[in-house]
């Protein structure tokens, strides 16, 4: 591994992201008086699809991971922020703990140093300042292109939803956009996907469903993984350029959806169902999920995670609710059930759905 960083937190931590600006101000000052006690302060401003997110921090991790992850923005002086995240270590007295207060689009994470839940709040900053000023959509989920058909899969984690959609991309007109989130914009009846990382940020225990990832890991800035060993814990990972994945012809920036897909998991539904946008909406809204590893709350219990996204800052039923029913006009949703076949028929299944789109 090029390096490996073990931190002292491991997972997402309890947050809270509703505080109001008397209880952002004093967090901003603790976190300011802490990153002025020392030399380690650490600045850099990310461009995530336009919007501006500046990291202060004193924890040289997060940083390294951080600028690794993200396309740079200018930090010319006529180029501000649109939102901050300040995410100090070293601080007596608290819990790891996480808070957001959407009216400053300010985060301030104390304790922590998981790149995880930092750079999955950054993503949230930036869909919500998206979609209430330029009408974009931010969805939690993966997308590939096969002959110039772009699908997203949308799905609680642990059902497959990064076995289908590197499946895909072995084909030889498959192509890899994102592996955990896109942004959409709908024109003319059409929804177009942009990528939204320059790296993606991966569970290195994929190796054991894709072995050729290791040499690939190898090559990378890594997190907590144990004993040099990329499966030996569920939460390690790995910043990869997706370029590595199968040569830059395999990777691309924007695409048209064509398809939309569910996944869950259980041995009594169908294999597959079409879904209207109203029944595809309301199964999104629900979104029971199981909580894995690194996620934020108990560990293997099931709990409703609005559009399977539990990096959602803000909750605007209108708003979110329209853009999927124009996603969904786009591009008709199915859905998969992965706990009844095999992983090559489930496959198959998405591959045909995507063929006949």
């Amino acid at each position: 591994m090029l390096s490996n960083y073990i931190s002292e937190v491991k997972e997402s931590v309890a947050s809270r992201k509703e505080i109001n600006i008397k209880e952002r101000n004093e967090l901003v000052e603790l976190a300011k008086k802490r990153l002025n006690k020392g030399f380690e302060i650490y600045r850099w401003n990310a461009n995530i699809n336009g919007i501006v997110i500046q990291l202060q921090t004193n924890s040289f991790h997060l940083y390294d991971f951080w600028v690794e992850n993200w396309y740079s923005a200018p930090r010319s002086h006529t180029v501000l922020p649109h939102g901050y995240i300040y995410a100090v270590t070293g601080i007596e007295g608290y819990k790891p703990s996480a808070y957001y207060n959407p009216d400053t689009k300010t985060a301030i994470f104390i304790n922590t140093e998981y790149y995880g839940q930092c750079k999955s709040w950054a993503l949230g900053i930036a869909a919500d300042i998206l979609e209430v000023q330029h009408n974009i959509h931010s969805i939690h989920g993966s997308c590939a292109v096969v002959k110039g058909k772009g699908v997203v899969i949308i799905a609680p984690t642990g059902t497959g939803k990064s076995t289908h959609i590197w499946g895909l991309l072995k084909l030889s007109t498959g192509k890899i956009l994102a592996d955990d989130w896109i942004f959409l914009q709908y024109k003319k009846g059409l929804a177009m996907a942009d990528v939204s990382e320059k790296k993606f940020y991966l569970r290195t225990d994929m190796i054991k469903s894709f072995p050729d990832l290791r040499p690939l890991f190898e090559r990378c800035k890594c997190e907590n993984v144990v004993d040099n060993d990329f499966a030996a814990f569920a939460n390690s990972r790995a910043i990869l350029n997706p370029e590595w994945i199968a040569g830059p012809d395999k990777f691309v920036d924007r695409a048209v959806i064509k398809a939309s897909i569910l996944l869950r998991r259980d041995a009594s539904s169908p294999p597959e169902q079409k879904l209207s946008s109203h029944e595809a909406i309301d199964i999104l809204e629900k979104g029971r999920s199981q909580i894995l590893s690194g996620e934020e709350g108990e560990k293997g219990i099931f709990k409703n995670i609005p559009y399977y996204n539990p990096h959602l800052m803000v909750k605007r039923t209108e708003i979110q609710q329209r853009f999927f029913e124009q996603l969904f006009d786009a591009a008709p949703c199915y859905i998969v059930n992965t706990g009844v076949e095999t992983v090559e028929k489930t496959q198959d299944r998405i591959r045909k759905m995507l063929m006949e789109a």
